[in-house]
């Protein structure tokens, strides 16, 4: 799948509905969604400046995700980055508090024509995996 410029919509979905993104909110079968939001955390207290890390959230709803599921997927992205060697070292590396979520945009993208029909009961990363078995591909 391919989306262009055209079938991409950046919006603010702290607002709510605007006459611009008035169909993501009616429609929100048509549109794939991506929220971005950017963690601040700390390894330590004696840490002066704080972290940063992008954390993206796909979802079928233009309503934005809760702070659980971004902290959440910010620990899974956290966890999968620790060395999988030396347990002493990989513990001391989990350790990290988060100072501050900042919602930066979220995105609607236009869902091809082909496949409006069963994005309704597939959703997020998963209609993706779903499109690419259709045409036999394995990952």
């Amino acid at each position: 799948m391919v989306f262009g410029n055209e079938n991409k919509v950046e919006f603010d979905a702290q607002t709510g509905p605007t006459e611009p993104t008035a169909d993501l909110h009616q429609n929100p079968q048509k549109y794939s969604f991506v929220h971005n939001f950017k963690v601040h955390y700390k390894r330590g207290a004696l840490q002066a400046l704080a972290s940063k890390l992008d954390v993206s959230i796909t979802s079928s709803s233009p309503q934005l995700p809760s702070m659980q599921e971004v902290t959440e997927e910010f620990h899974r992205r956290m966890a999968s980055s620790l060395p999988l060697s030396n347990t002493r070292v990989r513990y001391g590396n989990a350790s990290y508090h988060i100072t501050n979520v900042e919602y930066k945009e979220s995105i609607a993208m236009f869902l091809p024509q082909t496949y409006q029909q069963t994005s309704s009961q597939i959703t997020g990363t998963s209609f993706a995996l779903a499109c690419l078995n259709r045409r036999g591909l394995l990952i």
